[in-house]
């Protein structure tokens, strides 16, 4: 039996910044300004910032915010505000009242340490849309079941990583799944960060990601891995001062259809099998084979064309894209990614390999997980 149920639809995916006021030159309401301009032409709707600044006069916290938000709102931005105990006290609010917040525009507020569940919950019931977003880096399950029982309402809450400026501090890569993915698993949106190389914060300017591998990464290299894991819903630049390339880069791999993989093609390759790699989103099939990612779409695909023909068999080492020929009969036109080194095989035809640098993708793109292939 070779058939399949479809893939469920996975929930929207969205695009953020991080600003901070006042933190060096790209603190600046003028600095800040341009960045949320280009977010929001770019496709980004939500804004990042942290209020943790018991020095600041209630007054000149709450005119700053309200400038902030005024700003964003205006841009079709979201501001979330990360909000510690003196923070919501200095601003005239308290997790049972929240209009102080809803008045000065914010659309979501991070807690982090300092609230228990209670208070957590209270949040979630406020009348006026603001989100409650959990720390995804510290939350345990838990934690998530004593908020859920004080009576949180579950569609107001979200959760979003940490980011971790000193070097060797950002989380592992299978902590990181395990927590998002359990999130995930409850029906909570979950957020992470990756760093710019272009305008990164001081005073360290060593990157603001959540992983630690991501840290000298390009960042749409790191929203890739993001997106091949499956549990992040929305992607925010840690550090304040993205490059517009930075900004559309991540993008274009974010709010894409499927995880992007870069190929070299193989010089031999047809018009057909080149129709079959680049002119479709390829899905994982959701029993995934242990040796290769199997196309659910190609075969059907590839029936659309000429009959693939066969080639001179070749080895296929991990990273190599193939297409069946007519030898392999009923499987013709089906493309796979090898995910380990196999031999050669005279029914099989290479067709392309997956850059280097995106190979590490594959052990990460699961049951069901959409996939696109860009040349070049």
């Amino acid at each position: 039996m070779d058939e399949q149920a479809p893939h469920e639809q996975a929930p929207a995916l969205t695009l953020g910044v991080a600003i901070y006021p006042g933190y060096g030159p790209e603190g600046s309401e003028a600095a800040i300004t341009r960045l949320l301009e280009q977010a929001a032409r770019h496709g980004y709707t939500e804004v990042f910032t942290s209020l943790h600044l018991p020095e600041a006069s209630p007054a000149a916290t709450a005119g700053l915010l309200e400038r902030l938000a005024g700003l964003a709102g205006r841009l079709g931005l979201r501001l979330w505000a990360d909000v510690a105990p003196p923070a919501l006290a200095a601003l005239g609010a308290t997790p049972g009242d929240l209009a102080p917040l809803a008045r000065l525009g914010l659309a979501a507020l991070r807690v982090d340490y300092g609230y228990d569940a209670p208070a957590i919950a209270a949040m979630t019931r406020n009348p006026y849309g603001l989100d409650v977003v959990l720390n995804a880096s510290t939350v345990t399950p838990a934690e998530l079941d004593r908020i859920l029982a004080a009576g949180a309402r579950p569609e107001r809450l979200a959760a979003c990583h940490n980011f971790y400026p000193r070097p060797e501090t950002g989380l592992g890569l299978d902590f990181f799944r395990h927590r998002s993915e359990e999130l995930a698993r409850r029906g909570i949106r979950v957020a992470a960060f990756v760093p710019s190389q272009a305008g990164r914060r001081g005073p360290l300017r060593e990157g603001l990601p959540t992983l630690e591998r991501h840290r000298r990464l390009p960042p749409d290299r790191a929203a890739a891995e993001l997106r091949a894991l499956g549990c992040v819903h929305t992607v925010l630049f840690g550090d304040p001062g993205p490059s517009p390339a930075e900004l559309q880069g991540v993008r274009e791999v974010w709010l894409g259809d499927g995880v992007p993989l870069r190929v070299r093609l193989h010089p031999a390759a047809t018009a057909a099998e080149r129709h079959i790699l680049l002119d479709v989103v390829h899905v994982n099939r959701v029993d995934p084979a242990e040796a290769v990612l199997r196309s659910t779409a190609s075969r059907a695909y590839a029936g659309q064309g000429a009959m693939i023909e066969p080639r001179p068999a070749e080895p296929r080492p991990r990273g190599t894209v193939t297409v069946d020929n007519a030898g392999y009969l009923r499987y013709a036109g089906e493309l796979q990614v090898t995910l380990q080194d196999l031999p050669a095989d005279p029914r099989v035809n290479v067709v392309a390999w997956v850059h280097p640098d995106d190979v590490p993708l594959l052990d990460l793109l699961g049951p069901g997980a959409r996939f696109r292939f860009v040349a070049g």
